[in-house]
């Protein structure tokens, strides 16, 4: 369930990022995605899928 919930909160705010260009979404995202990818509880997909998402934030 924690998983889910960070990955939720994770897209909400990469979506709003990229509508809003919020930096402070920006952030947000990019901290949701990091945890969800050091999190022992997510799989191989999850971690793959963060690392592409931080990959497009960070630029």
């Amino acid at each position: 369930m924690e998983i889910q919930n960070l990955l939720i909160g994770a897209m909400t705010y990469l979506l709003k990022f990229q509508t809003t260009q919020c930096p402070t979404a920006r952030e947000r995202a990019l901290m949701m995605f990091d945890a969800l990818s050091n999190s022992k509880s997510s799989n191989q997909e999850i971690q793959t899928l963060c690392y592409e998402a931080n990959e497009f934030l960070s630029h």
